[in-house]
């Protein structure tokens, strides 16, 4: 038996719901009326609840089927004297899904009578045959249900001005990316999110150093103060989001953080229409432990950077206790755009509160080569006017004015090919410290030790001819 949902349909007109972020109520797509999300959840309030029983009904009902065919299909086998082995190897679930059944839903629409198949994890859906916004309460019924939503402020068309306006400025895009790439498909996803917030006691010993360098007759002195250093604080973090979607790739949905948790409000199933939606399939533990170490790096970080007035710091040991107050459970506005150049896919996402676009780009790699030649050439030049002038010049001189001019060859080629690919997985949670900051609760400075290096000067002028000791 297929499942029930509910369809959020205009009251003036029966048309289609969907929810408009830039107006902030639900909207008709036939007649234009739109509603506040108070007045439709009062309205639904009763067809929600009964489609919720329905499900759980169907549930029921479906165990209770299954529990009588097993029940059955033993007292068969016991009367025949067993089945063969290989029989029951061979032996298929009579609906052809096999093991592929238990990742499967059937849902009616209840606007045409249709019966939809998606997958076990679709809380929010499109009725291919009528076109209604469908939703399925009993996804978000119980423990599924989320704590918090934040609804979309982006609209589609705003998704797709900003992929147009992301391909700019790209400099080693292919020329003919941005006319001929195809965009395949786009939707405005509510992706599963755990948030996290708690906070993370740290203490750390540090190497310290101050140096000073000054002239003293024909050499040059390094003279250079030896400190160990303790910090111990505290530092809290609020809602750091993890996906807990297994579809999500992870790292895509981290480049379009951060989310503004100031337009957070309590979850209701009528911000959902118009959008897909899926419940969350990954557990709050095993999200847990990249919230975990995204902040106790951020501690680690944040603990290193409150040694200050040292030419140089160096980590001897850091130790930290992270501790999980809260988890909420929140599904957070996401589009999606896939799309196809040469053969490849390429799937952007646009935060859809933010607008914050990102995805990675193909890379041209004769765009690549030239300007790598281009600034090589350049330094080049310019290194050669310092270092090949005067009598003295050497084939040292011209590997140096080479080694000189590689390097923000390199530099460039660097800058320019990370604007490509700037997806990347979040290690930090600093987006996501409360409370002021790192709270020190302890902290020292301690004097070790003096050491003094000499290098003489070459070319030094004698003595008497040239400046007494002094800093450099």
């Amino acid at each position: 038996m297929a499942d029930q949902v509910t369809n959020y349909q205009c009251p003036a007109c029966t048309g289609p719901l969907h929810f408009d972020g830039k107006i902030g109520k639900l909207k008709c797509d036939y007649c234009g009326s739109s509603f506040t999300v108070q007045e439709v959840e009062k309205l639904y309030a009763a067809k929600n609840a009964s489609a919720v029983s329905a499900k759980e009904a169907a549930d029921k009902k479906a165990e209770k089927e299954a529990a009588e065919a097993a029940a059955f299909q033993n007292e068969m086998q016991a009367a025949a004297g067993g089945v063969k082995p290989e029989a029951a190897e061979g032996a298929e679930d009579a609906s052809g899904w096999g093991s592929d059944a238990a990742k499967m839903r059937a849902y009616n629409c209840t606007s045409c009578g249709a019966e939809l198949i998606c997958d076990a994890t679709t809380a929010a859906t499109q009725c291919p045959y009528c076109g209604n916004n469908t939703i399925i309460p009993g996804q978000f019924a119980g423990t599924l249900k989320p704590d918090y939503v934040i609804p979309f402020k982006r609209e589609k068309k705003d998704a797709i001005e900003a992929l147009k306006g992301y391909y700019k400025g790209k400099t080693l895009l292919p020329g003919s990316f941005s006319n001929s790439n195809h965009l395949e498909e786009i939707k405005g996803v509510y992706v599963p999110f755990w948030l996290y917030s708690g906070h993370v006691d740290a203490r750390g010993f540090y190497d310290a150093k101050q140096e000073e360098t000054f002239r003293q007759g024909e050499f040059q002195v390094t003279r250079t103060k030896h400190f160990e250093a303790m910090r111990e604080g505290t530092i809290s973090f609020s809602r750091i989001p993890v996906d807990a979607s297994s579809k999500m790739p992870d790292d895509l949905m981290d480049s379009i953080e951060p989310f503004d948790y100031k337009a957070i409000t309590e979850f209701s199933l009528a911000y959902m229409p118009g959008y897909l939606a899926n419940k969350y399939d990954v557990d709050r533990k095993e999200c847990g432990k990249r919230a975990a170490e995204r902040s106790r790096k951020s501690a680690e970080d944040a603990l290193r950077n409150s040694v200050k007035g040292y030419s140089s710091v160096t980590t001897r040991t850091h130790d930290e206790k992270i501790y999980n107050e809260k988890t909420e459970y929140a599904v957070l506005p996401v589009w999606l755009l896939s799309t196809k150049w040469q053969g490849q896919n390429f799937l952007f996402a646009m935060n859809g509160q933010t607008g914050k676009m990102i995805g990675n780009l193909p890379v041209s790699k004769p765009k690549q080569i030239i300007w790598f030649l281009a600034v090589f050439v350049i330094s080049l030049l310019v290194f050669s006017s310092f270092l090949l002038t005067g009598e003295d010049v050497t084939a040292a001189s011209y590997i140096m004015a080479v080694a000189f001019a590689l390097i923000p060859a390199f530099i460039v080629n660097a800058v320019l090919y990370s604007q490509m690919k700037p997806v990347e997985q979040q290690s930090r949670a600093s987006a996501y410290v409360s409370d002021g900051g790192l709270n020190l609760r302890a902290r020292s400075d301690n004097y070790i030790r003096t050491t003094e290096s000499r290098v003489k000067i070459q070319n030094a002028q004698p003595p008497g001819g040239g400046k007494g000791p002094g800093k450099i």
